[in-house]
């Protein structure tokens, strides 16, 4: 008789594996991080691996979407919100996302950055996924580029969605560099700069 599948245990079993990724990808990178490496750390048996993903590749690919339906979830619980002002919820939505950066020690950085620096020009799977990801990102923080926003931030002569790819592009590049120089200093001056705050 075959063994029956358990549900649960195969799901918790995906589920580590997947939360392990997320660690060591953004830690060490994709190219630098083995299957034996993510086997050790999230405690799963050798030759497990290849019973949730047919190749790395896959796995990667995995891991980057789950991130992004996170990052997805988060912007979309502020940015969303009615019950503040536009420019309130975008700055908000910045402020948090710094804290969880401090909380790492400013050292793990942006998964979706770390893939993007790395894989983006090399890899077309991992390009044609990242490049969806972010214009959606962008396009969740559009939402909150009303006319007075932009007014108040001195982006008038950028149509919305450009406005909104500009301050994913510099939130982006000050997350690249706070993780070069493990300082919160970039995402201050982003702060600063890009939302007056």
């Amino acid at each position: 008789m075959a063994r029956t599948r358990n549900d649960k245990t195969y799901t918790a079993s995906y589920d580590r594996l997947i939360e392990t990724g997320l660690t060591l990808f953004r830690r060490n990178g994709f190219d630098a991080t083995g299957i034996g490496e993510i086997l050790e750390t999230s405690g799963l048996p050798k030759g497990s691996f290849y019973h949730y993903f047919r190749s790395k590749e896959a796995f990667g690919l995995a891991v980057a979407d789950v991130y992004h339906q996170n990052q997805m979830r988060f912007a979309r619980s502020i940015l969303s919100r009615e019950d503040a002002p536009e420019l309130d919820r975008l700055r908000e939505f910045f402020s948090e996302a710094h804290l969880i950066f401090e909380s790492m020690n400013f050292s793990e950085g942006c998964l979706m950055c770390n893939l993007s620096n790395e894989l983006g020009s090399q890899n077309d799977a991992f390009q044609a996924a990242l490049s969806r990801y972010w214009k959606e990102l962008s396009a969740e923080i559009e939402t909150c580029l009303t006319p007075k926003v932009l007014s108040e931030l001195g982006l008038t002569r950028l149509t919305p969605t450009e406005a909104a790819d500009a301050l994913l592009n510099g939130w982006s590049g000050a997350l690249t560099r706070m993780k070069a120089e493990r300082t919160e200093a970039p995402l201050t001056l982003f702060k600063k700069t890009m939302l007056k705050d």
